[in-house]
């Protein structure tokens, strides 16, 4: 942990030594946060204690831990905090990311809690790239859970004397393809004012701590589709009816996948005696951006399955489309004759070698 800070007075600059918990102050950030010397020679009304970071599927989060030094309780608004972040940021394994490019994000929570930074400037989503920062402030009591997303604004907080909050940010990286799964690589200077303190960092957000997959799955089919007495895996299984209107046929939810990667696809199916016509399985891949939704041609399969009479698994290695963000999975029963049943069980769509990519850019 590298945490600085500089005395007008003096004019030296200290570093912190890992482990060791530090109170800091440092008047004036340059033009963005305003200095107007008013805690030079002061105590400390706040101070910062440790700094925690961890990476969230394409984002980096880093906490601070902060206490009231005073002898009285604190309400922190959202007019007394300020942020600001600089970086220059990369990463390979990104097409058109493998040059730093210096991005910078301001946040001020008074106007809003989120912000956004420009890394690759584009008229059109699919090329554009952006850091986006959000900010979040708790209290002890309040205790948030580790995957708590920060709020677009900011409500004041209340620390008791000698009561600690945490300060989060978010780094997001905002990308129509890669940004949840390949974080922007970099070391990111922060700067964050509380009142009239203000504390300087220095993050090492520059090597991917995992290789992130989409944290998704199929949900089970609504009950009314599902029959109990046939199953692969107890309790039940899809159950598709030709004779039944709107019951030959079932798509399970789009869900979310990583670009490039190669998954297994894997289930079981029963096809009853009788049935008239084709049973089939169709999967297909496409691209979604904020203004539009591709099929992506050349990563889907549609094909029959033909066995009758007997559970049959079926394994399917699927190849992700370098544009791919999601994939839809689908069972039919193509009969003219409205005749025929098919029960499907254990569908899954898993990562292959999900640490293939870990070697990282």
């Amino acid at each position: 942990m590298r945490i600085f800070a500089r005395s007008r007075s003096r004019g030296v600059r200290m570093r912190s030594v890992p482990g060791v918990c530090v109170s800091l102050i440092l008047a004036g950030v340059g033009t963005t946060i305003a200095d107007d010397g008013a805690s030079v020679g002061n105590p400390n009304r706040v101070t910062l204690e440790r700094r925690g970071t961890r990476q969230d599927q394409g984002a980096w989060v880093v906490d601070y831990q902060i206490r009231n030094e005073t002898n009285a309780g604190l309400v922190l608004t959202p007019g007394e905090i300020e942020v600001k972040t600089e970086g220059w940021v990369s990463n390979s394994r990104v097409a058109g990311h493998s040059s730093p490019r210096k991005v910078s994000v301001a946040l001020r929570p008074a106007e809003k809690a989120v912000s956004d930074g420009d890394v690759i400037p584009a008229a059109d989503d699919p090329a554009r790239c952006r850091e986006r920062v959000s900010l979040a402030v708790w209290s002890d009591d309040q205790a948030p859970d580790a995957s708590a997303k920060p709020a677009e604004t900011l409500a004041p907080v209340s620390l008791p004397p000698g009561g600690r909050g945490l300060v989060r940010l978010r780094f997001a990286h905002q990308h129509v393809v890669q940004g949840d799964y390949d974080p922007l690589l970099g070391v990111r200077t922060v700067a964050v004012r509380i009142g009239q303190e203000t504390f300087h960092d220095e993050v090492p957000l520059d090597r991917e701590q995992r290789v992130a997959h989409p944290k998704a799955s199929w949900p089970e089919p609504p009950e009314e589709r599902r029959d109990p007495e046939r199953f692969v895996s107890a309790p039940d299984s899809l159950h598709l009816e030709a004779h039944v209107p709107g019951r030959q046929y079932y798509r399970y939810p789009d869900r979310p996948v990583r670009y490039g990667s190669r998954m297994k696809l894997t289930f079981w199916y029963l096809t009853a005696h009788g049935t008239s016509g084709e049973c089939r399985v169709r999967l297909a891949q496409y691209k979604d951006t904020p203004t539009s939704c591709r099929v992506l041609p050349g990563g889907g399969f549609d094909e029959e399955l033909k066995a009758v009479g007997r559970w049959t698994k079926v394994e399917r290695l699927v190849r992700i489309e370098s544009e791919a963000t999601t994939a839809a999975l689908d069972f039919r029963i193509s009969s003219d004759a409205n005749l025929g049943e098919m029960w499907i069980d254990d569908v899954s769509l898993e990562p292959l070698d999900p640490d293939a990519l870990a070697q990282g850019p």
